[in-house]
């Protein structure tokens, strides 16, 4: 099944690769940089090109916008003064303006000219006022923390594997849930990161947005992926007794892999967008994500152990998931902008779901279970009956 699993993934990838297309762009003034982030109280220089200038008109006069309005009604920054390009070949078609910042949020800033059409979704710029840098230092560590610990994660169980020369403990459909949840994930950060196509998708259903998809984000389902692969090479050569996928996680992750496999081909043949199709890719990742930590808390209550799983692997999560949330909520209050944990919930439901199991595994093991001790009954293992709901390990006498 994991060998169809990487085909499937394989195949899917160039359908995506084949059905992106270029789309021109349509800037007429370029800010340079188009983004900006400073705090309150600073200033920063910002370069306005002129791109067109062949077709200028004598004079383009260009009025600033805030946010669609002639005025910064919330006073984020300072008024910034009207430019005006010529058509003479000797003047640069560049103007410096200054943008100082007053108060902390987010700020989208255009232009529109009685002489030219200036496009708000192409050429805009747009700024992030902080409340503090020290703040902002801190978000980054923290960031980088949780990413550090998200990352070493998934090690704990393959050295407990290894070191045990078994699997015994892991339950298999958690191992396949994960493995396709965090290739759809690997699917979604590449293409959405790598193809300019699909970035200019998204800005034009997105057009003041920021991509969503860091070089961490990418760095990090990719070795979440290799991860899961390592884990499924030991599933092959250790001890693994009886387990195996079961016929539910198998329904599920066929249905799951259908709905893909058919939203690809609808893409490739252009009665879907790209960018849509890489939004089903993270949808499924949600639904898995929320349900690949169930047949594990099962399988350790029915067991009434946690032998063979481990503990390191939960805790590094939660460390993760905690900062994760952390992060978010001092993000939100450096740039004033609740709207992005209540506003578009998702993001922050994951990391408290996540965070809400592994709080379940971590009273298992060191409350629920904590003074149980299990051998491994190869024995029983062997009987007919035996199946993967079958307690694998058994009370030490």
């Amino acid at each position: 099944m994991n060998a169809k699993l990487l085909s499937t993934v394989i195949f899917i990838l160039l359908l995506i690769n084949r059905t992106t297309f270029a789309d021109q762009s349509k800037s007429v003034i370029a800010f340079e940089p188009t983004y900006l982030s400073i705090a309150v109280g600073e200033s920063h220089s910002v370069n306005v090109r002129f791109l067109v200038p062949d077709i200028i008109p004598p004079d383009v006069f260009i009025e600033f916008l805030y946010d669609n309005q002639l005025k910064d009604t919330q006073d984020y920054i300072n008024v910034l003064p009207n430019i005006t390009f010529t058509q003479q070949t000797s003047i640069d078609q560049s103007r410096v303006i200054i943008i100082h910042a007053l108060r902390n949020g987010h700020l989208v800033v255009t232009g529109q000219s009685p002489q030219i059409n200036i496009s708000s979704m192409y050429d805009f710029l747009l700024i992030d006022i902080a409340r503090s840098n020290a703040l902002n230092v801190l978000i980054q560590i923290v960031g980088w923390i949780y990413f550090v610990a998200w990352s070493i994660s998934f090690y704990p169980q393959i050295i407990l594997n290894f070191r045990r020369q078994s699997v015994i403990g892991l339950n298999f459909d958690f191992l396949a849930l994960n493995l396709l949840g965090h290739s759809c994930y690997s699917i979604f950060n590449m293409c959405l990161y790598t193809s300019h196509d699909i970035q200019r998708q998204y800005y034009a259903k997105h057009s003041h947005g920021v991509l969503p998809v860091l070089l961490n984000d990418v760095l990090f389902s990719i070795h979440a992926v290799f991860a899961c692969f390592i884990t499924v090479g030991q599933c092959v050569f250790f001890e693994r007794g009886k387990q195996r996928i079961s016929y539910i996680a198998r329904i599920i992750a066929s249905i799951l892999i259908v709905f893909l496999f058919i939203s690809t081909i609808v893409a490739f043949t252009n009665h879907l967008s790209t960018l849509n199709l890489l939004y089903f890719y993270s949808y499924v990742k949600l639904v898995i994500t929320t349900i690949k930590y169930l047949p594990q808390a099962w399988m350790n209550y029915k067991r009434k152990s946690t032998e063979g799983w481990s503990i390191g692997n939960i805790l590094l999560d939660f460390t993760g998931g905690i900062l994760s949330v952390l992060q978010m909520f001092l993000l939100a209050a450096n740039y004033n902008d609740w709207s992005s944990i209540f506003g578009s919930p998702t993001k922050f439901t994951l990391g408290l779901f996540s965070v809400l199991f592994d709080i379940v595994f971590i009273v298992q093991h060191y409350i629920l279970y904590r003074t149980n001790k299990f051998i491994v009954s190869r024995t029983s293992l062997s009987t007919s009956n035996a199946d993967e709901y079958t307690p694998i390990l058994r009370r030490q006498s």
